[in-house]
């Protein structure tokens, strides 16, 4: 497993394409307050003007909104991470090894995780920076909401690039499964499911999907809404996590 980690480790931290994805989010995510500055506007008749907004508050605004810029890119990311490897054949390498399928997959799922902790701190980064030029105004506010904020939401997109990465390994293919990937960006999924739930019962079950729970703005304050979404992020997280290996240890390789 230690080996494997490493492996990945090395592939991810030498990996061009992961800077390049980080820049270019960097760039877009202050583009993006640049442009939220030239058509500023309360979010909703009486609510807090942008400009006015704490970290915590602006996160989840940007959150929020379809499609979710950071899950795209965590969806390709996660994608072109998996494919590079199955491409080039080096899992051939080591596949025979004791438990090889198994830790493979667990050191993705890592991998991953660091990578959705880069996203989230560089988001950060683009959002103190764009904040401070285009509205004058950097405050991150109560420091234990913001945690609480950032602990749920960093849960909730690593279970996104796990969900993102059983799909590519069912498929195999990096255009479809980008496709899957933006399709669940943008919400697709749980609109419908959340619209159908709508017609034949008063029960809110489809607010417990997951990109559902990302989009939906939760008060970290409130024991429920901390509940749902480490909840909601941790069956995510296991159940995709244990698809992903009991798949790969059935997989043909040939």
């Amino acid at each position: 497993m230690i080996n494997l980690l490493k492996m990945d480790l090395t592939r991810f931290l030498t990996n061009k394409i992961m800077y390049v994805f980080l820049l270019v989010f960097i760039a877009f995510q202050m583009f993006g307050i640049f442009m939220l500055k030239q058509y500023e506007q309360p979010v909703e008749a009486g609510e807090i003007l942008i400009r006015r907004m704490n970290e915590s508050e602006f996160i989840q605004m940007m959150l929020a909104q379809t499609p979710s810029w950071i899950l795209m890119y965590i969806a390709v990311f996660s994608v072109y991470f998996y494919m590079s490897e199955y491409n080039s054949g080096f899992y051939k390498n080591y596949i025979s090894m004791n438990n090889a399928r198994r830790n493979s997959v667990l050191s993705k799922i890592l991998i991953l995780g660091i990578f959705t902790l880069f996203m989230f701190i560089v988001m950060l980064i683009a959002d103190l920076i764009g904040r401070s030029l285009f509205f004058q105004q950097a405050a991150i506010g109560d420091s234990g909401y913001f945690v609480k904020l950032l602990i749920g939401q960093f849960l909730l997109h690593w279970a996104f690039a796990i969900v993102v990465l059983c799909a590519v390994m069912m498929i195999k293919q990096a255009i479809p499964s980008i496709v899957i990937g933006i399709i669940l960006s943008l919400n697709v999924f749980g609109m419908v499911a959340g619209a159908l739930e709508s017609l034949v019962s008063d029960t809110n079950l489809s607010a417990y999907l997951l990109v559902n729970t990302i989009v939906d703005i939760k008060d970290f304050d409130q024991i429920n809404d901390v509940v749902h979404v480490v909840s909601v992020a941790i069956i995510f997280l296991f159940v995709f996590s244990i698809i992903a290996v009991r798949y790969k240890r059935k997989e043909d390789l040939r």
